[in-house]
């Protein structure tokens, strides 16, 4: 027992130090790109497919007049799947017990399922024959995806986390710009079902990054209630972690304001600065639609890590706090906006809050999960990351309407200015949450 401690949650500042020294020499760059590989996979795969992959298909097997809601039904279906299956395979990883790790073998089931799934796409022949591997596809995806998430809590401690996940939204981005980039351009060659086999190898060599690159190691204890953890999120208790839930909701109402802005981006530059009809003119709406998606996620890109290594100075709150800020502006700004180049100047503001936000954001629930419970917390958070995006649609589409139905346009200024109030809600929100140091407890 002298030679095997058992970890504590107030350990002695000499075994945090050494402990803290231990994981610097671990952690290289390397290291750390290593154990985000898995990220920029899950957002070559679903960036492409829910932006360009999906839609098609949507095109090729509903009639015209059933494709928005063939379209809804299908996102909806796997948005609800995510948001339960998420949290339910992150509690089961943190009970595993098997020798080559607690994460992996969640992992590698949820990927070799995931395989199959794209397979299934690419054979779709019907409505049907979609929404089967589809559905299956979220469960397989997020299966992964819960255990994945429990990797950084579970590896790097709280004075590394601020950098490791600056590589992890690094990662998201350059898997985002990926998606759209790789996948757009073999669809817009007809090539649909090689989009899929593109999706495909990405998580296969990321899969092969994640199992022989990134330490695991099984459960010290099993899990004490395997039906608890298949519950999920109804097994969340919101009382009894204040901070935890705080958080949450910052994490959500920051991440409406900036995703509901990239989905209404196509409708109002359309609206604004390409009305009339016809294609060619869609057409060049969607061009500058496209150039301002890239300059968000090029800002993006570029402000992760320095944010995140600011955040290891300044605190979380602080710059998830700037981030719903500036976001805030920018979103704002647009209703003043009067030329093309003044949009793309404020969504580099969107996209510099949107590497700022995700940069920090991770380290920030991994400090707040309870020890061995870092798949299910990780899980449960993505209720907010899954949800944003259904809220914001859901809330600032029949405010378009509404609008638009008074006056001329006037649904733009509405909708934006309600994404605006919603970073600004986020970032007031999370000087709600006390990090562990706060509460005279150590990061975990």
């Amino acid at each position: 027992m002298v030679d095997r401690p058992q970890r504590t949650r107030q350990p002695s500042p000499m075994s945090v130090a050494q402990t803290a020294s231990r994981f610097t020499v671990r952690f290289s760059a390397a290291r750390l790109l290593a154990l985000s590989a898995y990220w920029l996979a899950i957002n070559y795969l679903w960036q492409g497919m829910g932006a360009l992959i999906l839609p098609r298909l949507i095109i090729q097997l509903v009639p015209a007049a059933h494709r928005g809601l063939a379209l809804g039904a299908v996102s909806v279906s796997g948005a609800v799947l995510a948001i339960l299956v998420q949290p339910a395979a992150g509690a089961l990883s943190d009970g595993c017990r098997v020798r080559w790790g607690r994460r992996k073998p969640y992992i590698l089931a949820g990927t070799v399922g995931d395989l199959l799934c794209l397979l299934g796409l690419a054979l779709a022949g019907s409505y049907a024959a979609l929404l089967i591997p589809y559905c299956a596809l979220q469960i397989c995806s997020n299966t992964a995806e819960g255990a994945y998430q429990g990797l950084l809590p579970d590896q790097v401690p709280g004075d590394q986390r601020g950098r490791a996940a600056g590589y992890y939204g690094m990662a998201v981005f350059v898997g985002t710009a990926l998606g759209f980039l790789l996948t757009g351009q073999l669809i817009a060659l007809g090539h649909v079902q090689l989009a899929l086999a593109s999706a495909g190898l990405v998580l296969v060599l990321a899969l092969a990054v994640t199992l022989w690159l990134v330490p695991d190691s099984p459960a010290r204890q099993p899990l004490a209630s395997r039906r608890r953890a298949l519950l999920g999120i109804f097994s969340f208790r919101p009382r009894k972690d204040p901070d935890f839930t705080w958080l949450l909701g910052s994490r959500l109402l920051a991440l409406m304001g900036i995703a509901g802005l990239t989905d209404f981006a196509l409708l109002y530059i359309k609206a604004y600065y390409f009305p009339g009809s016809g294609s060619a003119v869609a057409d060049r709406a969607s061009g500058a639609t496209s150039v301002l998606l890239a300059v968000v996620v090029v800002l993006a890109i570029v402000v992760t890590l320095p944010a995140a290594r600011f955040s290891q100075r300044v605190g979380r709150r602080v710059v998830v706090r700037a981030a719903c800020w500036v976001g805030a502006v920018g979103t704002a700004g647009l209703i003043l906006a009067n030329s093309l180049p003044e949009v793309y100047l404020l969504g580099a503001l969107v996209g510099s809050a949107f590497g700022m936000l995700l940069s920090v954001d991770w380290a920030f629930v991994a400090d707040l999960v309870p020890e061995g419970s870092a798949g299910r917390y990780m899980g449960i958070s993505n209720l907010a990351t899954a949800g944003a995006g259904i809220l914001a649609t859901a809330i600032a589409g029949p405010l378009l309407d509404y609008g638009n139905g008074l006056r001329h346009n006037l649904g733009f200024p509405l909708i934006f200015g309600f994404f605006a109030l919603a970073l600004v809600l986020g970032g007031w929100l999370v000087f709600r949450v006390r990090p562990p140091q706060e509460r005279g407890e150590p990061s975990p």
